[in-house]
């Protein structure tokens, strides 16, 4: 089949048929390294949005945790103290 494919090329283009298969071989070398490529790229894509997703869910928590201190530090702002930033707790104005 590929030498009828050849021997047409050869014919319609007025080449050698030595030429024709020259060319029809490196179509087949493009073809294959453009597929090849565009597979590689798939999973490069994949691979960064796994990545992406990590660092997101990852952002999310420490959003959370953040959210939950600040809410905890406000409480103890309300009710006389002060946020201790290094033991993480209350420390009551009126209890030193």
């Amino acid at each position: 089949m590929g030498m009828l494919i050849v021997g047409w090329i050869a014919d319609r283009l007025g080449l050698s048929k030595l030429l024709a298969e020259i060319i029809m071989i490196g179509v087949l070398v493009l073809a294959v390294f453009v597929g090849a490529m565009a597979i590689r790229q798939h999973y490069i894509n994949k691979g960064y949005a796994s990545a992406i997703a990590a660092v997101k869910k990852q952002d999310n928590i420490a959003i959370d945790a953040a959210r939950k201190v600040e809410k905890k530090a406000a409480v103890c702002t309300e009710t006389s103290g002060y946020w201790d930033v290094i033991t993480q707790s209350c420390k009551l104005e009126d209890g030193e």
